[in-house]
């Protein structure tokens, strides 16, 4: 329904769910491993300014290395959705339950993965920031500021 004071649809209140542990330990983890390979990157590049690029290198090949992986031992997903009833009828329920399982085993198995997949995009989008709005149209923005 329309409420008087809004032009758009209320919606149905959400029942939030709770954040289960090993949710907010992983979020933990992100965060710490964020904060490491900034610290690590930022560091390195205020000491010395010219091992900025090979550890930049060695963060996407150890992203590239931790994505690859991760979607190889997932099977890129292709079986996420699979149900029993999906898989070849000559197949043994046996082994139809056994390769459902396996699939939600790898998910859950290979959830490390994430952190540090998630942690290094999180460097990246930093330095984008940093090289695009921070070093660029800001700075110049800030030193028009405080030289008039």
């Amino acid at each position: 329904m329309f409420s008087p004071n809004r032009m758009r649809p209320e919606l149905p209140e959400k029942q939030k769910k709770p954040v289960s542990p090993d949710a907010k330990k992983r979020l933990w983890a992100v965060l710490g491993m964020s904060v490491a390979l900034l610290v690590i990157y930022y560091g390195t590049m205020a000491i010395k300014p010219e091992l900025t690029q090979p550890v930049m290198l060695a963060y996407m090949i150890g992203f590239a290395g931790f994505l690859i992986t991760y979607l190889a031992y997932n099977r890129a997903f292709v079986n996420k959705d699979v149900t029993v009833d999906m898989l070849p009828k000559d197949w043994s329920e046996e082994k139809k339950q056994r390769f459902v399982a396996d699939t939600k085993e790898r998910e859950v198995k290979s959830r490390w993965m994430l952190v540090f997949i998630i942690s290094f995009v999180v460097v990246f989008m930093a330095e984008m920031l940093y090289l695009f709005v921070w070093d660029g149209w800001l700075s110049k923005m800030l030193s028009g500021m405080t030289s008039a």
